[in-house]
């Protein structure tokens, strides 16, 4: 209790005044002291203090600049929250101009024999690497770092002009924080819209307007007398410039960790966070500049870049005879493009790199391989070349978050839209597994940017998505409460690509069931048969010859059995008490579960669960639990679940969480057979 009330006062102490107090290089020894937080004790780190500041100035040699400065000290409490002590500094470049990380210092504090000691970081172990053309990356981790260390990094950004880039500021991340406190200071020249994102409260919120100025030097050489006897000199002028700041200011205490649960496309849309987005900018005597970009604006610059439409929609003639070649005898043109697709699914590898630009289509057919960008860039110049009307549809992946306002900054991903007669469909020919107009799920977020008209278009990636499962199990029970008989299963939409996938990841099909037998070792398999894997147009169909040992309690002359045999509903994946976000499932679904039992000779049926329909408003969720008797000694039990819509409003939680808690109970009960 005394450490707790030494680090209370502290904490009082330290974020009651202003981040001028916050000397980097000095600590106090009981936050080495401290062994855990007390408002969260699963904590495995805790951000103490997180200074953020970004600044534009002026620069007599440079001009205007952005200037983003970062202060941040975090205690480490757990095993779990040592990869706290790596950092990753993202820099913006253009052309010739990047961003540059300067002014980096990083130390971890330990207590030795009740003494501080200190660990530098070395800049020789800061690591670089360049992204892409637009994005180079700085890394490092902190030397020394366990379970008690305190680690303090402090670096500056040199944003140069790259006034668009003002950076987010994340108030609340994974784990808790003490102190968070972010300043802006925008010059009267500048005009931007910022955004507030979040349900945390600040305890600061300000904004206010003082006076500025700029002081500039010029030098004139002038002439005195003439001739040879003329002297020149430098004469310097001085001229004042006065202007206004606006200094947004806020300051953040006590946030807890962002509770992640299932179901989020990505925290990032949800935490507390505040973001700047350039408008336009007004110098002294000079014209209106307008940096905002529209959808129109992206759409053109896109169709226009060498490395994206100058490749998309570049000339793919040395194509046309491979092209023609594969889809020769093709009966009609849904054949045709899933053809040319799997040849690029089975040709060419994908090397895990999400990016929106090519490298070019004679590169990648040289490499056989590159990012999603060259291998859905070469798909598209396939089809083209056998004149398919195809565009590429440029988005931000779930865990990429989404965008606030128009910025080609915000995609990382691209794949391809088609047309076949009227219809338009999606093509993804980086993922093996997914057919016409299939993506993988981490596309699943919200709007996708169509390039190439003559104006924006988009693509909602949540009308496209579904998926359907059916189990269906058919189990004689034997008096010794044996059951033995088939299971059949059918996938379509993204439980056959999540299972396509699966399968996939293993050497073949056989290993597969190899692995799957293994792990079942309550299951005795006799047979198992998987269909369709790489038929991307048809539903994915397991059989399996089985008994199951474990699904029937005997007791005397009863036997007590719960229905639902294969993949039972058992956790609530919706445990928080409230949930200010919304639940994210990205596509709709229907899973059904049939069970049809023969019971044994000498057994009648004593007791069955209770059939049950519930459904939330507007049929947005429908659960479904019947039974029916099938002469005297089967009886088919069926659970069918229904989820109309993909997302759904944080008002809908608690119902989501009941209608789960239902399910779970249904799926529990007991059919109880009785010996005559």
């Amino acid at each position: 209790m005394k450490l707790s009330l030494t680090f209370l006062l502290l904490s009082i102490a330290l974020f009651s005044i202003s981040n001028e107090k916050i000397k980097f290089g000095k600590i106090d020894k009981s936050y080495l002291e401290m062994q855990s937080y007390d408002k969260d004790s699963s904590a495995v780190a805790l951000i103490l203090y997180d200074y953020g500041n970004n600044t534009i100035e002026y620069r007599q040699d440079t001009g205007w600049k952005l200037i983003f400065t970062r202060h941040q000290r975090i205690k480490i409490l757990k095993k779990e929250g040592v990869n706290w002590a790596d950092f990753q500094v993202h820099l913006y470049k253009s052309g010739t101009e990047a961003e540059e990380l300067n002014n980096l210092k990083a130390i971890t504090y330990n207590l030795v024999d009740n003494k501080i000691e200190k660990s530098e970081l070395n800049k020789k172990d800061v690591l670089a690497e360049d992204v892409n053309k637009h994005n180079d990356l700085k890394s490092f981790t902190l030397p020394d770092v366990q379970v008690g260390s305190v680690i303090e990094v402090k670096y500056s950004i040199d944003c140069k002009t790259f006034f668009r880039n003002m950076r987010t500021w994340y108030f609340q991340h994974s784990i808790p924080i003490l102190y968070s406190e972010y300043e802006v200071v925008v010059p009267e020249y500048f005009y931007f819209r910022k955004f507030g994102l979040g349900f945390e409260n600040f305890s600061l919120q300000d904004e206010t307007v003082t006076n500025a100025m700029i002081n500039l030097t010029t030098k004139t050489r002038v002439q005195t007398g003439s001739g040879m006897a003329g002297v020149v000199r430098t004469e310097h002028n001085y001229d004042r410039i006065n202007f206004k700041n606006t200094n947004y200011h806020w300051v953040a205490e006590d946030l807890p960790a962002f509770e992640e649960e299932a179901y989020v496309s990505s925290v990032d849309n949800y935490i507390q966070q505040i973001q700047f987005e350039l408008q336009s900018a007004k110098f002294p005597n000079s014209k209106l500049y307008t940096y905002s970009e529209s959808w129109e604006s992206i759409n053109t610059n896109l169709t226009e870049d060498d490395d994206f439409g100058g490749i998309i929609f570049g000339n793919t003639n040395f194509l046309k005879e491979k092209a023609e070649e594969l889809i020769a005898g093709a009966a009609d043109d849904k054949e045709r493009i899933l053809r040319i697709l799997n040849y690029v699914h089975n040709n060419f590898k994908f090397n895990g790199s999400f990016s929106i630009y090519s490298k070019g289509l004679r590169k990648v057919q040289k490499d056989l391989n590159g990012n999603v960008a060259d291998i859905n860039f070469y798909l598209g110049a396939l089809l083209q070349a056998v004149d398919f009307d195809v565009k590429p549809v440029v988005l931000s992946t779930r865990a990429n978050g989404t965008y606030l306002f128009p910025t080609v900054t915000g995609f990382n991903y691209v794949v391809l839209q088609c047309k076949i007669g009227e219809n338009k469909i999606l093509l993804d020919g980086a993922n093996k597994y997914c057919g016409i107009n299939e993506v993988p799920f981490f596309c699943l977020n919200g709007n996708g940017l169509i390039v190439g008209g003559s104006k924006p278009e988009w693509v909602d990636f949540y009308e496209i998505g579904n998926s359907e499962i059916r189990y269906v199990s058919q189990m004689a029970i034997n008096p010794g409460g044996e059951l033995e008989g088939t299971l059949s299963i059918l996938r379509n939409g993204y439980s056959a690509n999540t299972f396509r996938n699966k399968v996939g990841a293993f050497v073949s099909t056989d290993e597969y069931l190899e692995d799957f037998a293994e792990k079942k070792t309550d299951w005795e398999i006799d047979d198992h048969v998987v269909e369709n894997i790489d038929v991307l147009d048809q539903a994915v169909s397991e059989k399996i010859r089985l008994k199951l040992n474990n699904k029937c309690i005997v007791a005397g002359d009863r036997i007590y059995l719960s229905p639902i045999l294969i993949n039972p509903e058992i956790n609530n994946p919706f445990k928080l008490k409230e949930r200010k976000y919304p639940v994210d499932f990205g596509y709709k679904f229907k899973d059904n579960n049939i069970s049809i039992l023969t019971i044994p000779e000498g057994y009648v049926i004593e007791e069955l669960p209770e059939e049950i329909k519930i459904s939330l408003p507007d049929q947005k969720v429908v659960f479904l639990f019947g039974i029916t008797r099938i002469g005297d000694n089967t009886v088919q039990v069926v659970s069918s679940v229904n989820f109309n819509q993909p997302i759904f409003l944080a008002e809908d939680y608690e119902n989501l969480k009941v209608i789960y808690n239902r399910i779970i109970e249904k799926h529990k009960q007991q059919i109880i057979l009785k010996k005559i």
